[in-house]
């Protein structure tokens, strides 16, 4: 699965103003943000996606103990927009290693959706039925340790995050766990 990560200023269509007419991707998250309007558009395939667009991988996924429930918040984090390699790798293992098994219980946890383009930038979508969701997931991730050889140097901070409301969520079964 793959998707592409737009913003747009608050409009009633966000996806058709940020997609070619004639593009229908296989599903969609649009995420009222603070200023603007997040969409990810899911793709099955990458040549499936807009040309020019940023495309990403959908590298790994967590469905919560709220998956199959429609989501009410979402928070869009970019990270690593340098696309340095090393620190994507590190993030990558991070998340898959330490972040994800601290987080995968929360209460009101839909899912967690990260991606990775080939330019190593990455973007984490993290789906809830509530906004205290959010908070728990950064009480945890606060407490975490680091793993054996976690360089602490190549973790990145987000360079943005921004929680919002869902206004759509149309993910495929694909891009769930």
């Amino acid at each position: 699965m793959f998707a592409t990560v737009h913003t747009t200023p608050h409009t009633a269509d966000a996806v058709r103003a940020v997609l070619p007419g004639d593009a229908e991707p296989a599903g969609v998250l649009v995420v009222e943000l603070p200023g603007d309007t997040a969409v990810v558009a899911l793709w099955p395939d990458g040549a499936a996606a807009p040309a020019g667009a940023r495309t990403y991988r959908v590298i790994d996924r967590i469905d919560g103990p709220a998956a199959g429930r429609t989501p009410l918040f979402a928070e869009v984090t970019w990270l690593d927009v340098r696309g340095d390699p090393a620190v994507a790798r590190a993030a990558e293992r991070g998340g898959r290693e330490r972040i994800g098994p601290a987080i995968r219980d929360v209460d009101g946890l839909v899912g967690v959706l990260v991606l990775r383009s080939d330019d190593d930038r990455i973007v984490v979508v993290g789906t809830a039925t509530g906004r205290e969701t959010h908070d728990e997931v950064h009480a945890r991730l606060a407490r975490t340790e680091l793993l054996p050889g976690e360089d602490p140097a190549l973790l990145p901070e987000p360079e943005r995050t921004e929680i919002g409301r869902v206004l759509v969520a149309r993910v495929p079964a694909e891009a769930r766990s």
